[in-house]
């Protein structure tokens, strides 16, 4: 009975997973459709943007590279123009305040060509048309989608019927399973009384009797049964015997069947003395196990079986106080313990089952109609871009009317200013090309006139302006003189100086004559008296010492000598002194560069360093400091060097009279 009670509690079961699965599929949230995937708009933009990125990278690098230019422009179609264009404008010196400039002025002349006159009311017409038709595609979607949602309620219906009959059916077969449950808890009850397992009459309780009994005895509880039940020997005609849930009435026109007679009760005295008996001998048995645990975690989902454990720890704990009756309802309860775990475990099986079927036929319902919302979707956005294709035609339709008509009433306007401006010009031209002759011939008698009055005054005044002529002749002629003299001294004092610093020793005598000869002409005391020093003298016979031969001179010549008496001492130098401060000095370092010290070899250091900067002048100071030995060694390259001083500051002075006096020239 227990196998066919599990049997009936399967549709309950699947009827509820049903009803469950129902309700959280209308809380699903709604699948989003699949875009539509434009393989041609997105290849044509992503080419578009490439191409765009790599000519505009192009033209970056081709400024900065000679090579790529070349390449870029021979092989690249648009190259030369592209590379002209950013020549043209400073791209080279392109940097971001610049780019942010550029960009806002693109967006001002969009703006400017797409927002003024005309041209902005087709802009906002087409804009109006645009949002007309959008409305009315969401409002062919919304009803589509109602539509789609009717069916989807319509299918929810017929399956919530489906589950309703079910459920019905599922609470039918459950009281059946009752009614076997509580036949089991009567072959309990009769094992423990010690009677034979005899089935249960069919009475009907109803909610106002007991569910449970005092546990008094046992007797007591037998007895109650009894005569909670109608005796009846004779069965009506009309008699009710299909099970009936506990807590209903027969149909109208049916009664109950009679119940069973009770059996004899034994005497008082013979159960009084068993019992004592009983209780001596039988030793109590262990607790009965409680079924209430055991499917404590079907209570939840399975609010009858957590009832009928309930039931059945009830007489457990009935029979706990009964320690004769437990050892033979123990095997029943353990029977009932497995068979309602069982029973619950299958139920969870058959639950688990149903919802997976559930679901799938749910999961494809879903698909069927993602499906047709998405050709629904795909064909309303196919008419949208088609109208938007539409749209976009007739606005450039529109835009290029727009343009050309401007354009003609512009150029229109052009010509017509035009044809005004010239005739204007024209008029400007005549009227000012008369009063231009009137104004000379105004002009032309009043000169006759002051012409006619004034000749004798003119006279006087051209003689006054020759004779200012004349002074400025004189005054040029001199002028050109003194600047001839002073261009024969220049040219005198260069061929001089040649001669000073020719690379050989040679007289100068000559270009000294003629030096003399133009400074004397021009009466210059200054330049005279140097030139009567120098002349008479014998240097401009012999010549001075070239430059370089006094610095070899001295490097190769005097430098090493002086260094070798460098510690010979000034006075009663004798043999041996010479021999020391040669064979020392030998031994010592050569010294270089502004060597600061009073000694020798400081003062020959110093005196090197000024010949390297070719200043003699100083070098020779250096060397006219030495004394001894030393002063008599460079004695004779001092007087050289000397003689080459003295003509140098002579020709010094008259080259500083020269430019005082081509100073005074200028100024006048």
């Amino acid at each position: 009975m227990l196998r066919a009670a599990r049997l009936a509690g399967a549709p309950a079961g699947r009827a509820a997973v049903r009803v469950s699965r129902r309700r959280f599929a209308t809380e699903l949230p709604p699948t989003a459709p699949k875009k539509k995937k434009h393989l041609v708009r997105k290849f044509l933009v992503y080419t578009t943007a490439a191409t765009a990125t790599f000519y505009v990278g192009s033209a970056f690098v081709a400024l900065d590279s000679p090579e790529y230019n070349e390449f870029f422009v021979e092989n690249l179609p648009l190259g030369a123009s592209l590379v002209q264009y950013a020549e043209d404008h400073d791209w080279d010196t392109l940097n971001l305040e610049k780019a942010i400039t550029f960009a806002k002025d693109g967006v001002t002349y969009v703006q400017n060509l797409f927002g003024s006159g005309e041209t902005g009311t087709v802009v906002q017409k087409t804009k109006e048309a645009l949002e007309h038709a959008k409305d009315a595609s969401k409002e062919r979607m919304q009803s589509v989608a109602k539509s789609l949602k009717t069916t989807v309620n319509r299918e929810e219906g017929k399956l919530a019927g489906r589950s309703n009959k079910e459920a019905a059916l599922a609470k039918h077969r459950a009281v059946q399973f009752s009614e076997g449950v509580e036949e089991l808890a009567t072959r309990a009850e009769a094992a423990i009384a010690g009677k034979l397992a005899v089935p249960v009459p069919d009475v009907t309780t109803t909610p106002a009797q007991p569910e449970t009994v005092p546990p008094d005895s046992v007797s007591s509880q037998a007895s109650g049964s009894v005569a909670a039940s109608t005796t009846n020997d004779s069965k009506p005609k009309n008699v009710y015997d299909a099970p009936l849930p506990i807590g209903f009435e027969p149909p109208p026109g049916y009664s109950r069947p009679a119940p069973p007679k009770p059996a004899p009760k034994p005497s008082s005295g013979t159960s009084s003395e068993a019992a004592p008996s009983k209780l001596e001998v039988v030793p109590a048995p262990p607790p009965l196990p409680l079924l209430a645990p055991a499917v404590s975690e079907f209570g939840a989902t399975e609010p009858v079986i957590a009832q009928l454990a309930s039931v059945i720890d009830n007489l457990a704990s009935y029979l706990n106080t009964n320690p004769a009756a437990a050892e033979k309802a123990r095997d029943v309860l353990d029977t009932a313990k497995v068979d309602l775990t069982s029973l619950a475990t299958r139920i969870e099986q058959v639950k688990e089952e149903e919802r997976t079927k559930l679901e799938t036929k749910l999961d494809e319902q879903t698909r069927e109609y993602t499906v047709k919302l998405l050709e629904l979707e795909m064909e309303a956005q196919d008419k949208l871009d088609n109208q938007e294709e539409g749209f976009r035609k007739y606005f450039d339709e529109e835009k290029a009317k727009f343009i050309h008509a401007y354009r003609e009433k512009l150029n229109h306007e052009l010509q017509t200013q035009s044809d005004i401006i010239n005739e204007r010009l024209k008029e400007e031209v005549v009227a000012q090309g008369i009063e231009m002759q009137r104004r000379w011939i105004r002009e032309i008698k009043i000169r006759v006139e002051q012409e006619r009055g004034g000749r004798l005054a003119k006279l006087d005044e051209l003689a006054s302006n020759l004779k200012r002529l004349e002074r400025i002749a004189l005054d040029n002629s001199t002028y050109l003189d003194e600047n001839l003299r002073i261009h024969a001294l220049w040219s005198s004092l260069r061929a001089l100086n040649h001669a000073v610093d020719a690379p050989v020793r040679q007289p100068f005598r000559e270009e000294l004559r003629v030096v003399r000869h133009i400074a004397a002409a021009r009466e210059d005391p200054v330049a005279a008296t140097a030139l009567d020093i120098l002349e008479s003298s014998e240097v401009p016979d012999v010549g001075v010492e070239p430059f370089a031969d006094l610095a070899s001179w001295f490097s190769t010549s005097v430098a090493p000598r002086v260094a070798n008496v460098a510690l010979v001492p000034d006075q009663n130098a004798g043999l041996l002194s010479h021999l020391a401060s040669h064979f020392l000095s030998s031994f010592s370092f050569k010294r270089q560069g502004f060597v600061p010290g009073d000694d020798v070899l400081s003062i020959i250091a110093r005196a090197e360093y000024y010949l390297n900067e070719k200043d003699l002048d100083s070098a020779a100071r250096e060397l006219n400091q030495l004394r001894g030995p030393a002063k008599v060694l460079v004695m004779d390259w001092l007087n050289a060097a000397r003689q080459r001083l003295e003509v140098l500051q002579a020709l010094e002075v008259v080259q500083t009279q020269a430019t005082l006096a081509s100073l005074l020239v200028a100024q006048d």
